[in-house]
Protein backbone atom coordinates (compact mmCIF):
# COMPACT_ATOMS: atom_id res chain seq x y z
CA UNK A 1 0.00 0.00 0.00
CA UNK A 2 1.62 3.23 -0.72
CA UNK A 3 1.35 6.62 1.13
CA UNK A 4 -0.93 8.40 -0.85
CA UNK A 5 -3.72 5.14 -1.05
CA UNK A 6 -2.89 4.71 3.45
CA UNK A 7 -3.57 8.45 3.45
CA UNK A 8 -6.31 8.14 1.28
CA UNK A 9 -8.32 5.74 3.34
CA UNK A 10 -7.78 7.37 6.39
CA UNK A 11 -9.63 10.52 5.23
CA UNK A 12 -11.85 8.09 4.28
CA UNK A 13 -12.52 6.27 7.34
CA UNK A 14 -12.12 9.95 10.08
CA UNK A 15 -14.36 11.35 6.96
CA UNK A 16 -17.19 8.29 7.22
CA UNK A 17 -16.70 8.64 11.35
CA UNK A 18 -17.37 12.41 11.36
CA UNK A 19 -20.32 12.18 8.76
CA UNK A 20 -21.77 9.60 10.89
CA UNK A 21 -22.37 11.73 13.71
CA UNK A 22 -20.78 9.31 16.23
CA UNK A 23 -17.25 8.15 17.05
CA UNK A 24 -16.61 5.89 19.69
CA UNK A 25 -13.27 5.28 20.63
CA UNK A 26 -12.08 1.56 22.59
CA UNK A 27 -12.90 0.73 26.05
CA UNK A 28 -10.56 1.64 28.97
CA UNK A 29 -9.50 -1.93 31.26
CA UNK A 30 -10.60 0.32 34.78
CA UNK A 31 -13.27 0.68 36.71
CA UNK A 32 -14.22 3.05 38.88
CA UNK A 33 -16.08 2.82 42.37
CA UNK A 34 -17.51 5.43 44.35
CA UNK A 35 -19.11 3.98 47.73
CA UNK A 36 -21.53 6.45 50.11
CA UNK A 37 -22.15 5.49 53.35
CA UNK A 38 -20.71 4.09 56.91
CA UNK A 39 -19.09 1.07 57.39
CA UNK A 40 -22.85 -0.67 58.47
CA UNK A 41 -24.49 0.28 55.11
CA UNK A 42 -24.52 2.68 52.61
CA UNK A 43 -24.81 2.90 48.74
CA UNK A 44 -21.92 2.07 46.09
CA UNK A 45 -21.82 2.42 42.05
CA UNK A 46 -19.77 0.59 40.03
CA UNK A 47 -18.66 2.01 36.58
CA UNK A 48 -16.92 0.10 34.09
CA UNK A 49 -16.34 -0.43 30.17
CA UNK A 50 -16.29 3.15 29.82
CA UNK A 51 -15.44 4.58 26.26
CA UNK A 52 -15.21 7.76 24.90
CA UNK A 53 -17.01 8.93 22.14
CA UNK A 54 -18.02 12.04 20.27
CA UNK A 55 -21.14 13.50 18.22
CA UNK A 56 -21.61 16.18 15.78
CA UNK A 57 -24.65 18.46 17.62
CA UNK A 58 -24.68 20.93 14.76
CA UNK A 59 -23.15 21.71 11.04
CA UNK A 60 -22.84 24.70 8.97
CA UNK A 61 -21.73 24.11 5.76
CA UNK A 62 -19.77 27.03 4.14
CA UNK A 63 -19.41 27.16 0.22
CA UNK A 64 -17.80 29.88 -2.03
CA UNK A 65 -19.59 29.33 -5.37
CA UNK A 66 -18.17 32.58 -6.24
CA UNK A 67 -14.60 33.65 -9.00
CA UNK A 68 -12.55 35.25 -6.18
CA UNK A 69 -11.55 34.20 -2.56
CA UNK A 70 -13.85 34.77 0.09
CA UNK A 71 -13.72 34.89 3.83
CA UNK A 72 -16.37 32.90 5.42
CA UNK A 73 -17.24 32.80 9.42
CA UNK A 74 -18.88 29.74 10.85
CA UNK A 75 -22.05 30.85 12.39
CA UNK A 76 -24.07 28.60 14.87
CA UNK A 77 -27.79 29.01 15.77
CA UNK A 78 -27.59 27.23 19.19
CA UNK A 79 -27.09 26.80 22.70
CA UNK A 80 -26.05 23.64 23.41
CA UNK A 81 -26.08 22.03 27.18
CA UNK A 82 -25.53 18.47 28.30
CA UNK A 83 -25.75 16.99 31.64
CA UNK A 84 -24.79 13.56 33.44
CA UNK A 85 -27.54 11.28 31.68
CA UNK A 86 -28.86 7.50 32.94
CA UNK A 87 -30.41 4.75 31.17
CA UNK A 88 -32.95 4.72 34.35
CA UNK A 89 -33.90 7.19 36.42
CA UNK A 90 -31.49 7.79 39.41
CA UNK A 91 -31.39 10.09 43.06
CA UNK A 92 -29.47 13.31 42.60
CA UNK A 93 -26.89 11.29 45.02
CA UNK A 94 -26.04 8.74 42.75
CA UNK A 95 -25.53 11.05 39.97
CA UNK A 96 -22.71 12.62 42.43
CA UNK A 97 -21.17 9.08 42.94
CA UNK A 98 -21.69 8.02 39.02
CA UNK A 99 -19.18 11.32 38.68
CA UNK A 100 -17.06 10.52 41.17
CA UNK A 101 -16.53 7.02 39.65
CA UNK A 102 -16.05 8.22 36.11
CA UNK A 103 -13.82 11.43 36.75
CA UNK A 104 -11.43 8.73 38.67
CA UNK A 105 -10.88 6.74 35.59
CA UNK A 106 -11.59 8.46 32.52
CA UNK A 107 -8.55 8.81 29.59
CA UNK A 108 -9.95 12.29 29.11
CA UNK A 109 -12.00 15.56 31.34
CA UNK A 110 -15.38 15.11 32.45
CA UNK A 111 -17.64 17.88 34.10
CA UNK A 112 -21.40 17.06 35.53
CA UNK A 113 -22.30 19.36 32.71
CA UNK A 114 -21.12 21.24 29.90
CA UNK A 115 -23.15 24.16 27.55
CA UNK A 116 -21.89 26.52 24.50
CA UNK A 117 -24.10 29.07 23.22
CA UNK A 118 -23.93 29.73 19.41
CA UNK A 119 -22.14 32.78 19.84
CA UNK A 120 -19.24 30.89 21.98
CA UNK A 121 -19.12 28.86 19.70
CA UNK A 122 -19.01 31.24 16.23
CA UNK A 123 -16.09 32.75 18.29
CA UNK A 124 -14.36 29.51 18.70
CA UNK A 125 -15.28 28.76 15.15
CA UNK A 126 -14.19 31.52 13.61
CA UNK A 127 -13.65 32.77 9.82
CA UNK A 128 -12.59 30.91 7.28
CA UNK A 129 -10.65 31.58 3.67
CA UNK A 130 -11.99 30.05 0.70
CA UNK A 131 -10.59 29.69 -2.65
CA UNK A 132 -12.71 30.24 -5.36
CA UNK A 133 -15.49 26.74 -5.50
CA UNK A 134 -14.08 25.71 -2.24
CA UNK A 135 -16.30 24.67 0.19
CA UNK A 136 -16.31 23.41 4.18
CA UNK A 137 -18.17 21.91 7.01
CA UNK A 138 -18.13 23.60 10.30
CA UNK A 139 -19.18 21.04 12.93
CA UNK A 140 -20.12 21.52 16.54
CA UNK A 141 -18.77 18.21 18.37
CA UNK A 142 -19.72 16.81 21.81
CA UNK A 143 -17.67 14.69 23.43
CA UNK A 144 -18.46 12.42 26.57
CA UNK A 145 -17.80 9.34 28.39
CA UNK A 146 -20.24 6.38 28.17
CA UNK A 147 -19.87 3.16 30.78
CA UNK A 148 -21.94 0.25 32.20
CA UNK A 149 -22.72 1.45 35.66
CA UNK A 150 -23.66 -1.32 38.76
CA UNK A 151 -25.39 0.18 41.51
CA UNK A 152 -26.23 -1.49 44.86
CA UNK A 153 -26.94 -0.55 48.51
CA UNK A 154 -24.85 -2.76 50.94
CA UNK A 155 -25.62 -3.52 54.80
CA UNK A 156 -24.51 -6.12 57.23
CA UNK A 157 -26.96 -8.50 55.54
CA UNK A 158 -25.63 -8.12 52.41
CA UNK A 159 -26.58 -6.47 49.09
CA UNK A 160 -29.78 -5.37 47.93
CA UNK A 161 -31.63 -2.62 45.29
CA UNK A 162 -29.10 -3.56 42.62
CA UNK A 163 -29.58 -2.15 38.70
CA UNK A 164 -27.66 -2.20 36.37
CA UNK A 165 -27.38 0.76 33.42
CA UNK A 166 -25.49 3.31 31.49
CA UNK A 167 -24.60 6.69 31.82
CA UNK A 168 -23.44 9.19 29.88
CA UNK A 169 -21.15 11.85 31.65
CA UNK A 170 -20.25 14.86 29.36
CA UNK A 171 -16.95 16.02 28.73
CA UNK A 172 -16.27 19.19 26.34
CA UNK A 173 -18.49 20.86 23.71
CA UNK A 174 -16.13 22.16 20.85
CA UNK A 175 -15.76 22.97 17.07
CA UNK A 176 -13.85 21.82 13.80
CA UNK A 177 -13.83 22.32 10.87
CA UNK A 178 -13.75 19.33 7.57
CA UNK A 179 -13.44 19.20 4.17
CA UNK A 180 -16.48 19.37 2.11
Amino acid sequence: MTKKTAKAGLFAAVFAASIGTTMILPATAQAGTSCAGGTGSGRCVETTNEVVGEEVVESVPLQNPSSQAATLTCSFSQTISKSIDTSVSVEASVTGQIFGAVSATASVGVSQSVSQSASQTTSAGGTVDLAPGQSVVCQRIYSYVQANVHQYDYSGTGTSNVKDYTTTVPSSLGVRIIDG
